[in-house]
């Protein structure tokens, strides 16, 4: 154990150390530091413009008492918010399409000829975070997503300058797993 100056309060080496106490890197994560990979999806790649790592929670259970004071444990059950991202629309829609097509087989709209196997309704996707110096850091791997919603293509000939058009799509999935890379 050190000591400080004059009083001889002990202090733990611990936090003595100047190692300990600085962080490993002083950039931060940007929000443009990213890849956003949809196995289903090829075209998606170099037109996304947005991406979330979805809110994750523990639900808590309450065990009941004979006291007034609440006692809660872990929960035994996570809940995962939606993985949304947003897009540019490519002029031939190829990437539209495919997000249209994939979420329009997911059900049976029609007829029994559009329904697919249980398989072909997932697909994995992968979020590479890349750090300053634009060398890729962690990978957060998404298991078995399943489109939920797809936004509209709104067309607007009343706009003075020409735009491109950016549509949302949000998701479901299984579990997602965050690595270093």
């Amino acid at each position: 154990m050190g000591y400080t100056a004059e009083n001889q309060i002990p202090i733990p080496d611990y936090y003595q150390s100047l190692g300990t106490r600085q962080p490993k890197t002083n950039n931060y994560l940007m929000n443009t530091s990213f890849r956003f990979i949809m196995d289903k999806s090829p075209n998606m790649v170099w037109f996304c413009q947005r991406v979330n790592i979805p809110d994750f929670s523990l639900n808590a259970i309450e065990q009941p008492t004979r006291f007034g004071a609440r006692s809660f444990k872990a929960g035994d059950k996570y809940n995962f918010g939606d993985l949304n991202i947003s897009f540019l629309v490519d002029e031939n829609m190829d990437n539209y399409l495919e997000l249209h097509d994939w979420l329009r087989s997911c059900a049976n709209l029609e007829d029994t000829t559009e329904f697919e196997g249980r398989e072909k309704f997932t697909t994995d996707a992968e979020l590479i975070i890349v750090n300053s110096a634009y060398r890729p850091v962690r990978s957060i791997r998404f298991k078995e997503l399943i489109p939920e919603s797809l936004g509209s293509v709104d067309f607007d000939s009343t706009t003075g300058e020409t735009e491109p058009i950016i549509v949302d799509a949000s998701f479901k999935f299984v579990t997602y797993e965050i690595k270093p890379i």
